[in-house]
């Protein structure tokens, strides 16, 4: 259900719109727009199989977005479920058609049980792979992985840019960071690009991005045109397309990677500047210990022992 392949870079790659699983007690109440789910990030794993050569951690799901979205804030009230914009539980797709049939959508109950199977274990798995690469790296980087159509009546009139960042109006990361992202795309071929503002960040980039403790969140939406031959089903990817924007990601994510270097450096030189000789074991020590738990699991997933993860009986996917 949770996909975690780790690396040892620096680079999250998070993908949290990727997934099309959906229980049977969900999907048989689902109108045939449901089950079409046009609005997953279709085939965007096969865009983002680069990690190998980046040694970037990659984190997702196979739960679709329909059941819940990962990338909403849990404390969304249940009556937001008609507002694609807000909708943990969405009971229509982006342009507002029903998901559902006739008052089968989920109440809070489900909502509840579903926050506790899908969402919980999905940021609790997020933040301890932040947490595990922040005791090696000064700095660590989560790529928020998206992808949508390019034409959504409703949403946007003109056509959505091919790459589309955000970065909560530049708090979610250091903004050398994501001029950095954004320079990697400009001068590029056909490759338009918009910066805060079709998307500024969802739940993960604005409740992880902490870049004063050396948590770094992008979110990076793409254009399905940009590697899917057509934008409808079967969402089958242009092989051509595909090969050169995975060309195009390399350089891009090896760029921030390799900038959390030269950040780290940079620090070091001023603190060492500032401070004279190197701290002693024993403040290295305290420095280390005080990384742990520095990007917990968001307050609404946690159960009230104060951990994360599925309720013992998963009542929703019974049988």
């Amino acid at each position: 259900m949770i996909q975690v392949i780790e690396g040892q870079s620096p680079l999250i790659l998070c993908l949290p719109h990727s997934g099309t699983d959906v229980p049977k007690a969900v999907f048989k109440r689902l109108n045939a727009t449901g089950r079409l789910q046009a609005d997953v990030a279709w085939r965007l794993e096969r865009v983002f199989d680069i990690r190998d050569e980046l040694d970037a951690t990659m984190i997702g799901s196979t739960i679709s977005r329909y059941v819940i979205d990962l990338d909403k804030d849990p404390a969304t009230p249940v009556g937001a479920a008609f507002d694609p914009a807000l909708a943990l539980c969405p009971a229509t797709t982006l342009d507002g058609k029903r998901l559902y049939q006739d008052q089968e959508e989920p109440g809070p109950t489900e909502i509840e049980q579903r926050t506790l199977l899908f969402f919980s274990p999905f940021h609790k798995a997020l933040g301890a792979q932040i947490d595990r690469l922040l005791r090696s790296h000064s700095d660590v980087i989560v790529i928020d992985c998206q992808s949508m159509r390019s034409h959504i009546k409703g949403v946007r009139d003109e056509e959505l840019p091919l790459v589309n960042i955000g970065s909560a109006n530049g708090t979610s990361c250091d903004p050398d960071l994501r001029n950095l992202l954004v320079g990697s795309f400009k001068g590029l071929e056909d490759y338009s690009v918009g910066v805060d503002d079709f998307i500024q960040g969802g739940f993960i980039t604005r409740t992880y991005g902490q870049p004063g403790r050396g948590i770094h969140v992008l979110s990076l939406l793409l254009a399905q045109r940009a590697y899917l031959r057509h934008e409808s089903p079967p969402f089958e990817p242009d092989k051509g397309k595909l090969a050169r924007l995975k060309t195009v990601l390399l350089d891009s994510m090896s760029r921030l990677v390799d900038w959390t270097g030269v950040s780290s450096k940079a620090r070091e030189t001023a603190s060492t500047s500032k401070s004279g000789p190197a701290r002693t074991e024993d403040a290295a020590d305290e420095t280390e210990d005080g990384r742990d738990g520095m990007a917990e699991a968001p307050a609404a997933t946690r159960d009230s022992e104060g951990g994360t993860g599925a309720p013992a009986e998963p009542l929703l996917v019974a049988e």
